[in-house]
């Protein structure tokens, strides 16, 4: 195996710091209205990431409804779910920094929107910084068990590791040694994969 060595971090409290401030400047607000005829009208505050995904997810977790929007004067988007079967529903936004989760019912004349269940889950904050060391920061507020797997541009598996359950995850991976080259670094949490692209 190619020689890689992980680092714990020293300055784990800037690196806590810096992904947390970039969260505060994303969304101002989401806000989901329910109408007549089970039309729900979603409302984004503008960001500081100028695109947002939205997806529309049913109970299993499928895919039904995708649209990537540009996010920088906000987002008014209204949808007609008339069309859906009764049950539960998930609308989420997502951009580099994060996904907010927003449930939703379908019942036979309306849509219920589970305002108080809206969630926020924090994506993997990812840099390469200098003579090749790679920094991991997660807020793992599920703390559900999380691993990192990181392959090399034919798709090979140079490390991987179970990063535990911690709510805090800070770790420094050291490139220095391996080959020029793209690297991806895929990360596992609570049924979710986030994959982040790094180039040595």
């Amino acid at each position: 195996m190619k020689n890689f060595i992980l680092h714990k971090s020293v300055i784990a409290i800037v690196l806590v710091m810096l992904p947390l401030m970039s969260f505060a400047d994303s969304f101002p607000f989401v806000k989901l209205t329910s109408k007549e005829n089970k039309i729900i009208t979603l409302r984004v505050g503008s960001a500081r990431s100028d695109m947002t995904l939205i997806k529309l997810k049913d109970q299993f977790g499928e895919v039904i409804y995708s649209e990537t929007v540009n996010n920088i004067d906000g987002i008014v988007k209204n949808f007609d779910l008339r069309h859906l079967e009764l049950g539960q529903y998930k609308i989420e936004l997502e951009n580099e920094l994060y996904i907010e989760v927003l449930p939703i019912t379908v019942t036979l004349d309306t849509v219920v929107v589970g305002e108080d269940q809206f969630t926020t889950l924090y994506k993997p904050y990812i840099k390469l910084k200098q003579k090749g060391y790679v920094e991991l920061n997660f807020l793992n507020l599920s703390t559900s068990d999380t691993s990192i797997m990181i392959t090399d541009y034919n798709g090979e598996v140079v490390y991987k590791e179970n990063l535990g359950s911690n709510s805090d995850i800070e770790k420094r991976y050291d490139m220095s040694s391996l080959q020029k080259g793209d690297y991806k670094f895929i990360v596992q949490n609570d049924g979710r994969i986030f994959e982040k692209s790094i180039a040595l």
